[in-house]
């Protein structure tokens, strides 16, 4: 007997991930091609292509990844577990059991307020699983959710 495929979960990120994904990649490369540009004036010969490389990729990679990584992204919250799904060109589903749970916490930081987003994070002893972006007041239902889970008395 064949066990039933779980379906993908359904859940996507707001749109502002994508926004505050974009820009952290778009810094990232920014920061490489000043390196990159130092390291061209510093060098002779060949070096001027390594800043035109690095740009090249840097801009592919903001153009494609952030967007990629959005598409990819998703979560659900079943009765007996939080169901992830992420990556993009190397796919990964994590599912935790809702008993596993040890706490969960809503971070939000100055970069992440920005985009008004928070990053809810579930802790179990065997670390942590983040859902990057929800919004505040979905982020805090989420949270309640689970916990009001947890605190339904064991099956025995």
């Amino acid at each position: 007997m064949t066990p039933a495929v779980r379906p993908e979960p359904s859940n996507t990120l707001p749109d502002g991930v994508r926004a505050m994904w974009l820009c952290e990649d778009a810094i990232a490369v920014l920061v490489l091609l000043v390196v990159a540009l130092a390291i061209a004036m510093a060098a002779d010969a060949l070096m001027p292509w390594l800043a035109l490389l690095v740009a090249a990729g840097g801009l592919a990679h903001i153009v494609f990844v952030p967007r990629a990584r959005y598409r990819r992204y998703r979560w659900e919250l079943h009765e007996e577990e939080l169901d992830l799904l992420c990556g993009v060109l190397k796919v990964t589903r994590t599912i935790v059991p809702i008993t596993r749970i040890q706490h969960v916490s809503v971070q939000r930081t100055g970069w992440t307020s920005v985009f008004d987003l928070v990053r809810l994070n579930v802790h179990t002893a065997a670390g942590a699983t983040t859902i990057p972006g929800l919004h505040p007041t979905r982020a805090a239902d989420v949270r309640d959710q689970i916990l009001a889970r947890l605190r339904t008395p064991d099956d025995l």
